[in-house]
């Protein structure tokens, strides 16, 4: 059976070559494997919550906040996760170290440090999925990286203050967290045109 972009044993072979090639490519390598796929990921190198104490580079280790928007099946809400995480120094890690990672397995390197529940998808009782939600792009403010917006698949944008925002647990049944600001103004959906204008204070969509 062919697969988009060949076969199987093609694409694995292709993988086994990428896999091999890691150290050659990177300077530093880690995978985080989530519980949920992930549309949308946003990494600020450099940067960290105030939650970790900590901010640029500090014992070879350089710290940086990662957005990752989850979405799941219906059976816990969907979620925009705010993470620290630890890159090790370019040219640090053992060459070897970096090309056998386990892709099952979870980086110590990330560390959740909130999360927020984000207005997504709903099921019905007869398992049909409702128009959705989905955050398709995530762009945070120049002027405020703690600012950050994120476009669905309805014509709204959603702010967030991340620092303000209280961290929530995804279980079944959690009520949605409040965006601290709505921009509405599109007639129709516009999924994936986002930015942030980097002298003033403005969000961009179309």
């Amino acid at each position: 059976m062919k697969e988009r972009g060949g076969s199987r044993a093609a694409v694995d072979e292709r993988y086994a070559q990428w896999k091999s090639l890691i150290p050659v490519l990177y300077d530093w390598f880690a995978n985080h494997n989530l519980v949920w796929p992930s549309l949308s990921c946003r990494a600020l190198v450099g940067m960290a919550s105030e939650g970790a104490g900590m901010m640029g580079l500090y014992g070879g280790l350089a710290f940086c906040d990662a957005r990752v928007y989850e979405r799941t099946d219906g059976s816990v809400p969907n979620t925009l996760v705010i993470a620290n995480c630890e890159v090790v120094k370019p040219r640090v890690a053992a060459a070897e170290h970096i090309s056998q990672f386990n892709e099952e397995a979870r980086s110590p390197f990330v560390k959740k440090y909130k999360t927020i529940v984000h207005p997504g998808e709903m099921v019905d009782a007869l398992f049909v999925f409702l128009p959705c939600k989905q955050v398709n792009r995530i762009r945070e403010l120049p002027q405020n990286s703690k600012i950050i917006a994120t476009h669905t698949d309805s014509p709204d944008v959603l702010v967030w203050d991340v620092e303000a925002q209280p961290n929530r647990h995804a279980v079944l049944g959690a009520s949605e967290s409040r965006p601290d600001l709505i921009l509405t103004g599109h007639q129709e959906n516009a999924e994936f045109a986002l930015a942030m204008c980097p002298a003033e204070p403005y969000v961009l969509s179309g």
